[in-house]
Protein backbone atom coordinates (compact mmCIF):
# COMPACT_ATOMS: atom_id res chain seq x y z
CA UNK A 1 0.00 0.00 0.00
CA UNK A 2 1.16 3.52 -0.96
CA UNK A 3 2.20 5.76 1.98
CA UNK A 4 -1.06 7.90 1.45
CA UNK A 5 -3.10 4.89 2.47
CA UNK A 6 -1.68 4.77 6.08
CA UNK A 7 -1.69 8.47 6.15
CA UNK A 8 -5.26 8.95 5.94
CA UNK A 9 -5.81 5.56 8.05
CA UNK A 10 -3.82 7.27 10.61
CA UNK A 11 -5.54 10.10 10.72
CA UNK A 12 -8.89 8.69 10.76
CA UNK A 13 -7.76 6.05 14.38
CA UNK A 14 -6.63 9.36 16.00
CA UNK A 15 -9.61 11.37 15.41
CA UNK A 16 -11.76 8.15 16.45
CA UNK A 17 -9.74 8.16 19.53
CA UNK A 18 -10.41 11.62 20.37
CA UNK A 19 -14.26 11.04 19.87
CA UNK A 20 -13.62 8.38 22.35
CA UNK A 21 -11.79 10.25 24.46
CA UNK A 22 -14.47 13.27 24.20
CA UNK A 23 -17.35 10.79 24.92
CA UNK A 24 -16.27 9.39 28.16
CA UNK A 25 -14.90 12.93 29.07
CA UNK A 26 -18.70 13.95 28.61
CA UNK A 27 -21.59 14.34 30.79
CA UNK A 28 -24.17 13.13 28.85
CA UNK A 29 -22.17 11.04 26.04
CA UNK A 30 -20.63 7.54 26.62
CA UNK A 31 -16.85 6.34 25.55
CA UNK A 32 -18.75 4.23 22.90
CA UNK A 33 -21.12 6.96 21.59
CA UNK A 34 -18.20 9.31 20.95
CA UNK A 35 -16.00 6.52 19.43
CA UNK A 36 -18.78 5.80 16.97
CA UNK A 37 -18.60 9.55 15.74
CA UNK A 38 -14.94 9.56 16.01
CA UNK A 39 -14.92 6.58 13.28
CA UNK A 40 -17.82 8.25 11.30
CA UNK A 41 -16.08 11.61 10.97
CA UNK A 42 -12.86 10.32 10.78
CA UNK A 43 -13.28 8.52 8.06
CA UNK A 44 -15.40 11.28 5.85
CA UNK A 45 -12.31 13.04 6.59
CA UNK A 46 -9.65 10.55 5.72
CA UNK A 47 -11.70 8.99 2.60
CA UNK A 48 -10.18 10.52 0.16
CA UNK A 49 -6.41 9.82 0.96
CA UNK A 50 -7.54 6.41 1.54
CA UNK A 51 -9.30 6.29 -1.82
CA UNK A 52 -6.57 7.25 -3.50
CA UNK A 53 -4.17 4.94 -1.76
CA UNK A 54 -6.15 2.00 -2.63
CA UNK A 55 -6.76 2.94 -6.15
CA UNK A 56 -2.98 3.81 -6.53
CA UNK A 57 -1.96 0.11 -5.73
Amino acid sequence: MPSIFWIGAGLAAVICLIGAFTGARSRTATFGSGAAMGAYIGFMIAFPLIAIGISSS
